[in-house]
């Protein structure tokens, strides 16, 4: 079978009117030549999405999302790019059955294939002795916490027996080194395996491939830990692992958010009351790793830690962390020292359901666990507490909300409204926008950056310019623009015009596909001015001159034969020539 060509990607792109595509998810309004929506990819209240039937691009221009039809699904419904090429087929009724569309994966490491086959194995191996006489009681204790035998099943839970069940299979088939790697077996006199007389679960990685396990003890009279977790490894790292992620793709994408909670048995527990838009973390505050995997999911996280004071405090942590990263954030606030599943424990699948949809913001939040944390009969502390609320509700732009905040502040502080108010209009808000302003004047202030920006713009729409950069010039100091010129160059081979909306399918990332989308909105004149392009092009030869001269300056420096120097100052001075 053929693998799709550029040619047949475009087809597809063709079949289909961006419009047609995006008003199936989005309520679209007339505007002009365009059309405009409420933003799905931040939390937005005035129409900031752009649609361009003549360009087929939309664009956000609060939130800078923007690509064609292809990367719209990618966003929304959190798929790969080959799964919106084949519904995009599908839609444009393109026959795709003589192509293949397998999507390629990594290959293992060759040094972590027998790490991943022995914690396949064990957990075979684990299965297998729950539903022996030596895991009866192990069983047992399942069931009377409800665990049915489907949820046994989909969660691949199993049973350690005492003895070292799983180096006695190994020994024959693995190294003694990769089973101590494993973390499964321990090394000893006589190796002996790490986990005995638990019940068993398994840990996956994002890809669903069993990683590790984490051992529950189950009788009265155990006195080890509560639980037992596989040590990292080269295969198992905590903070890139989310409990359950490989599992709640779909219905993350239906119900439209994600829960993120602190253990596996939430879960679980989750799952019996029919919720499987859940994922947890694995005994670790959120990571950069954790942050790009729930981007992948979904932009609105609803956090459910622990009702404990350790359970609150990392949930204001996590808030700021996912609010920095711009996740639609909402927070449930459980009784205390209760998760989630203890609340299904004592008071079933209804009584979990109605405290998960008392959802507070994040501001409600905080103004309930640091309410908690003050002596509300003390005056300065109920002050401070007063200082630091009102610190968050300034940067609050809807009136409406702001007015909701200070209302609620008053009834927690006892201060009145009045005195609420006259404190926030002393305090100047810390505005984002201001920082986006800041940046955009510093990118006006380098030419040179900027000469790369606009020449680029008119590369996107015209090959002679793009011809005439490839000739003269070649070279552009930004990494991405560098990148995108090149691609530019390379698609006039084959073509006279520049379509955006096909262009994009050539880029390998997301960031130079946004690129590309913010350039081609540029306002600026067409057709070109031929003085405007030599002095951009002008401008990038400069600054690639310069660069040169300060590397071959620092090259002289470190360089201690006399001819080499001689050759360094000869390029020097031909530099200054030029």
């Amino acid at each position: 079978m053929q693998r799709l060509s550029q040619d047949k990607i475009n087809e597809i792109r063709q079949s289909v009117d961006i419009v047609d595509i995006l008003g199936q998810y989005l309520s679209l309004t007339k505007k002009g030549r365009n059309y405009v929506a409420i933003c799905p990819f931040h939390e937005d209240n005035n129409p900031s999405l752009s649609i361009s039937p003549e360009r087929q691009i939309y664009k956000c221009f609060v939130c800078g999302n923007g690509g064609n039809v292809f990367t719209f699904l990618q966003n929304y419904l959190k798929i790969s790019y080959i799964e919106a090429v084949k519904k995009i087929a599908e839609m444009g009724r393109i026959d795709l059955s003589d192509y293949q569309l397998d999507e390629k994966k990594a290959p293992i490491k060759k040094e972590y294939v027998a790490l991943y086959s022995m914690n396949e194995e064990a957990c075979k191996i684990y299965n297998y002795y729950l539903n022996t006489k030596l895991g009866l009681e192990a069983k047992n204790y399942l069931k009377k916490r409800h665990f049915s035998d489907e949820v046994i099943e989909k969660f691949s839970i199993g049973y350690a027996p005492i003895d070292s069940i799983l180096y006695k299979s190994f020994e024959k088939k693995y190294t003694e080194i990769d089973m101590v790697k494993s973390g499964l077996v321990i090394e000893s006199k006589h190796h002996f395996d790490r986990f005995n007389d638990r019940i068993m679960f398994p840990l996956h990685n994002s890809e669903g491939k069993i990683v590790g396990f984490s051992g529950r003890i189950y009788k009265t009279t155990q006195t080890d830990s509560k639980y037992m977790n596989s040590p990292e490894s080269q295969i198992f790292i905590k903070g890139e692992t989310l409990y359950n992620y490989h599992r709640c793709r779909e219905a993350v994408r239906k119900e439209g958010f994600v829960y993120l909670l602190e253990g596996f048995m939430d879960v679980i527990a989750m799952d019996k009351a029919g919720i499987e838009n859940a994922v947890a973390l694995m005994g670790t505050a959120l990571t950069r790793d954790h942050i790009r995997m729930l981007k992948r999911l979904t932009s609105t996280i609803h956090i459910c830690l622990d009702g404990d004071r350790a359970g609150q405090v990392a949930a204001s942590k996590a808030a700021d962390i996912l609010l920095e990263a711009n996740f639609n954030v909402k927070i449930i606030l459980l009784p205390d020292n209760h998760d989630p599943d203890e609340i299904y424990e004592e008071h079933g699948k209804e009584g979990l359901m109605t405290l998960l949809k008392k959802t507070l913001s994040p501001i409600e939040f905080l103004m309930e666990f640091k309410y908690k944390e003050i002596d509300a009969g003390n005056y300065d502390d109920r002050k401070h507490f007063l200082e630091q609320m009102c610190e968050l509700i300034s940067r609050i732009k809807d009136e409406l909300d702001k007015d909701y905040y200070i209302q609620r502040l008053s009834k927690l502080s006892g201060f009145s409204a009045t005195i609420i108010e006259q404190k926030l209009s002393g305090i100047k808000p810390k505005e984002i926008p201001v920082y986006h302003e800041v940046r955009r004047v510093k990118e006006m202030v380098d030419k040179y950056r900027g000469a790369e920006k606009e020449l680029l713009f008119y590369m996107l729409n015209s090959k002679e310019v793009a011809l005439k950069y490839e000739a003269k010039v070649g070279f552009m100091y930004d990494d991405n623009y560098r990148v995108i010129a090149s691609y530019i160059v390379d698609y006039y081979r084959t073509h006279d015009k520049l379509v955006i909306a096909d262009f994009i399918n050539r880029l390998p990332k997301e960031e130079l596909i946004q690129t590309v989308i913010d350039i081609s909105e540029l306002q600026l004149p067409l057709p070109y001015d031929e003085k405007a392009i030599q002095h951009y092009m002008k401008n990038i030869s400069l600054n690639a001159r310069k660069m040169k001269k300060e590397q071959l300056l620092e090259q002289f420096h470190y360089v201690l034969d006399p001819y080499k120097q001689s050759e360094i100052l000869k390029e020097i001075i031909e530099l200054e020539k030029e």
